[in-house]
């Protein structure tokens, strides 16, 4: 029997289909917590700006209303380093399990 009989042919195109309903899982469950790190993120920064604005609505000065203002620098821009490094955290564990995934 030859190496490449039908058998085998059959064999490679079952293994490569569970290859690639693998992979697309995998990027399917990336996908996905991107969008609910999104949603999350949304929706605490939704949060944050309605605290903020109502915040400066009831300052009494210009300055007062400034003030708190930029006293949301800081953690804004905690938020947005943390946002970076869980997008980057899920890209790289969705890239792990598919090279992985793609050299089973």
């Amino acid at each position: 029997m030859s190496a490449f009989g039908p058998e085998h042919l059959i064999e490679r195109n079952r293994a490569n289909v569970a290859n690639l309903f693998t992979l697309t899982d995998q990027v399917f469950d990336g996908f996905r917590q991107l969008v609910e790190l999104n949603l999350a993120t949304a929706r605490v920064a939704g949060a944050e700006s309605a605290k903020l604005t109502l915040e400066i609505l009831s300052s009494t000065t210009p300055e007062e209303g400034l003030r708190r203002q930029t006293s949301r620098i800081q953690p804004v821009s905690e938020h947005i380093l943390s946002y970076a490094s869980d997008v980057c955290d899920i890209v790289r564990d969705t890239h792990s399990k598919c090279v992985e995934a793609a050299q089973a």
